[in-house]
């Protein structure tokens, strides 16, 4: 298991803060890890709640969790205080980690070690429903809105995600990458821990990549891997990364949303003049995260598909309750991998459920295959969009913005877009809406646009027509 360290070198390191600039070998990191286990462990399985970023605190608290048996709610650390407090209430934690001090209602602090905070809930939890045993990590649906809805995952799906990962990035303990996305988001998650299953050294830090402090931290380090979402890419072709001295830099990959075929061709041209790899990936939290990847080989002639499944995983498409086996014909994409989540939970009770899904994953995304096997994404059939990376789940905050003004409301869009329908002639509730959504769930105000409607258009279902929605607003 990647957070089994003990069998690594004494001096091998481990993990370089270069924003606290802490070092830590695998040894130091597998003593930590192994005190903070020992400070957490029951009788029981317990829930714990981890406010992370990308510092050696959470990579410690985070390996403890998984050492201690119990199981750990990965949450960003700046996620707002009204949120977090939600969750708490929600799911109502035994245990909550912060490198900072927490101030929720009825959890005292118990011990303070390596600048970690851990605190324990006055109140017993239900001893009636007791913890999945298998259930190691919960990720939540929609992390950057603090979705009370959190996917399910095992031991056994972590563990060979990351030594899927491993295997087709060819990843050894040579390889030294750094944080480009939060530990806290599943992408950013699965670069820590399959760069741990083979004992590399994981240069971390907060700064965003447009700095020149994030960059330089990457060359001072001689980092080799460089993870980032659709967004991380347009970024890096706005700051003109192909002027950028990188020598070290082996592999860039790319996931969390499609990336436009433009900027695809750009970066495997880049590649192939800086001589590093460029790899495009398909995936999804429930799958732990990773499902397919493209060989860089096949990019030139594959763009704007997802690739093959990766090691160990399977592919089907689905229409109609039959399988879809002629190429060019759609169906949901459905795949099979030990990776596929146990299932998703929306409150503590649902944490004593047991492996729903058996290792099958409806994606919710339309697909299809091409004559040499490769697969494509042709649509979307679930109500989620991406930006900058992060998941929203558009009901959610329907729900969100009807319960905080009284007003109907319609949420639609596309990546990297978010548009809110209010029925309302008011303008000065349009920016009001505006400015909670932006704030709450930290997107840019570029990002979303509230429009004014009289009604809203309903097909013969009685549900929303976000075709016509579009056209009339």
């Amino acid at each position: 298991m990647f957070w089994n360290l003990s069998n690594f070198s004494i001096n091998q390191i481990a993990i370089i803060d270069a924003d606290n600039n802490k070092i830590l070998s695998y040894k130091e990191l597998n003593g930590k890890s192994e005190f903070i286990a020992q400070k957490i462990t029951d009788s029981k399985k317990q829930l714990i709640f981890l406010y992370a970023d990308n510092s050696y605190q959470s990579i410690i608290s985070y390996i403890a969790i998984l050492k201690s048996g119990n199981v750990c709610f990965l949450i960003d650390n700046n996620l707002s205080y009204d949120l977090k407090v939600n969750l708490v209430e929600t799911y109502n934690p035994e245990i909550i980690i912060s490198k900072s001090q927490i101030f929720h209602h009825n959890y005292n602090e118990f011990i303070f070690e390596d600048d970690i905070h851990i605190y324990s809930s006055y109140e017993k939890v239900n001893d009636d429903l007791a913890i999945d045993q298998d259930l190691a990590l919960l990720l939540s649906t929609s992390g950057s809105t603090g979705s009370p809805k959190l996917v399910k995952l095992s031991y056994k799906n972590i563990q060979s995600n990351a030594e899927s990962i491993v295997s087709y990035l060819n990843i050894t303990k040579n390889e030294k990458p750094i944080t480009s996305l939060p530990i806290s988001y599943s992408y950013g998650l699965s670069v820590v821990n399959s760069h741990l299953l083979k004992g590399a050294a994981i240069v971390l830090t907060n700064k965003s990549i447009v700095l020149r402090d994030f960059w330089k931290i990457f060359n001072n380090n001689n980092c080799t891997s460089f993870a980032g979402v659709p967004y991380s890419y347009q970024l890096l072709n706005k700051i003109n990364i192909h002027k950028l001295d990188i020598p070290t830099l082996t592999t860039m990959t790319q996931a969390g949303g499609r990336l436009s075929d433009e900027l695809q061709i750009k970066f495997f041209n880049l590649a192939g003049l800086k001589g590093f790899n460029f790899i495009i990936m398909y995936g999804q939290t429930e799958a732990s995260p990773r499902m397919s990847y493209v060989p860089m080989n096949l990019l030139p002639n594959k763009i704007g598909s997802i690739g093959i499944p990766i090691p160990g995983g399977k592919f089907k498409l689905i229409s109609n309750d039959i399988d879809v086996t002629k190429e060019g014909l759609e169906g949901e994409l459905v795949y099979e991998g030990d990776n596929v989540m146990l299932g998703y939970a929306e409150n503590r009770s649902d944490l004593s459920i047991g492996d729903e899904n058996k290792g099958r994953l409806f994606t919710g995304d339309l697909g299809k295959r091409d004559e040499d096997g490769i697969f494509y994404i042709v649509g979307r059939l679930k109500r989620f969009i991406k930006i900058h990376g992060d998941r929203y789940n558009l009901d959610e905050i329907e729900r969100m913005v009807e319960h905080a003004f009284d007003v109907p409301v319609i949420c639609y869009g596309e990546d990297d877009n978010l548009n809110i329908a209010i029925k309302s002639a008011d303008e000065t509730l349009s920016v009001k809406i505006k400015n909670k959504v932006s704030k709450i769930y930290k997107l840019h105000t570029s990002a979303l646009e509230v429009k004014l409607t009289s009604s809203f258009p309903y097909n013969k279902y009685g549900k929303p027509d976000y075709e016509r929605l579009k056209v009339k607003t």
